[in-house]
């Protein structure tokens, strides 16, 4: 098996092969149809993480959504052989050789638990980071801080947008609740909004990325988009902040466009409505490890039930039915979430 799709970073945004329209930092001409993801994974568990489940699968990109190690650390060479134990695993580095594998990291492997801004080693960690995913070294993420960054897919009418945002490097603090705001109960909404999730530098760069043409686009997050009721770390806990991306996906008229996330140790399909636009956010937790409890825990926007057993993300795109089916697989590749929609039913009112 064979998909990895070659990416070529396009200077100045721009590229012929899409008849000079603008596109993503890196594009490549090649049309995808399976995107995996997954998130939460700690080399060192005991329980056999997914990745032949996701080999299985095909797909053509793998998006690491954080926690792809567990490396709290301030040493970065603690850091880096920790990355190496997730490198020694056989799984690994078959997906890696057989998809385009993208990535962000979350506060496991940027280096401090529930960190941001303040974590002191970040720009290191960043360093890190990127040499172990193999950016190239003329790449956009080495010569600005943090490590977001945009990838598009396929030619004109078949482009598929992946939007990999950073919620650590930029994100002030939000202090903890001072009682439980959930079963899980860590964080509540925050009511100052001076507070920030991914800083202006990143926020100038989405309005600019969702202003270029895509015909599917998708917003990797690390932690959730629209469920907050847990009290984990999500947006709604800098609820003027995502109020802000909800305005730039109404403003741009994104149509096509819903989220991925990790980061809770389950997985579940959440849904919100942006004056009349349908926008989902698919999570997928647990690439090694889950948590049943945190997994009963309410969420009114979720879509069907919650699922604890290990698993994956997949994104399938039916280019000629224009229609994709948002899904979560277990380690034996069976769905646990199956969520069918037209391309048709995503998109702003005019």
């Amino acid at each position: 098996m064979q998909n990895k799709v070659t990416l070529a970073l396009c200077a100045f945004a721009t590229c012929s092969t899409l008849n000079a329209q603008r596109t993503s930092e890196v594009h490549s001409e090649k049309t995808i149809t399976r995107i995996a993801f997954g998130s939460c994974n700690n080399p060192r568990d005991k329980a056999k993480p997914v990745f032949d489940a996701i080999l299985e699968k095909q797909a053509d990109v793998f998006i690491f959504l954080g926690d792809n190690i567990y490396g709290d650390t301030q040493d970065m060479d603690v850091l880096k052989k920790k990355y190496q134990e997730l490198e020694a695993v056989e799984d690994f580095r078959k997906l890696r050789k057989n998809t385009t594998m993208l990535a962000t990291w979350d506060d496991h492997d940027y280096g401090d638990n529930d960190g941001g801004n303040t974590y002191p080693k970040r720009k290191q960690s960043q360093k890190v980071f990127l040499d172990f995913f193999k950016e190239p070294a003329d790449s956009l993420r080495r010569k600005r801080e943090g490590i977001y960054a945009s990838y598009s897919f396929g030619e004109k009418g078949k482009v598929c947008q992946i939007l990999v945002l950073d919620t650590r490097y930029f994100r002030d603090l939000i202090p903890r609740a001072t009682k439980h705001t959930g079963p899980v109960g860590w964080y509540g909404p925050t009511k100052d909004t001076s507070k920030t999730l991914l800083g202006e530098a990143q926020w100038k760069w989405l309005d600019a990325q969702l202003q270029i043409p895509a015909d599917v686009r998708i917003i990797a997050s690390s932690i959730q988009l629209i469920s907050y009721e847990k009290g984990m770390e999500n947006w709604g806990n800098v609820p003027h902040e995502q109020k802000r991306l909800f305005n730039l996906l109404k403003k741009h008229k994104a149509h096509h466009t819903f989220g991925i996330s990790g980061d809770v140790h389950f997985a579940e399909l959440s849904k919100t409505d942006i004056d009349g636009y349908p926008f989902y956010d698919l999570t997928s937790s647990g690439l090694s490890h889950t948590h049943k409890g945190w997994a009963s825990a309410p969420n009114s926007f979720r879509v069907g039930k919650s699922h604890y057993e290990l698993n994956a993300g997949l994104i399938e795109i039916d280019w000629d039915q224009k229609s994709l089916s948002l899904n979560v697989f277990n380690g034996k590749g069976e769905n646990l979430i199956e969520h069918p929609i037209k391309f048709s039913e995503l998109t702003f009112p005019e």
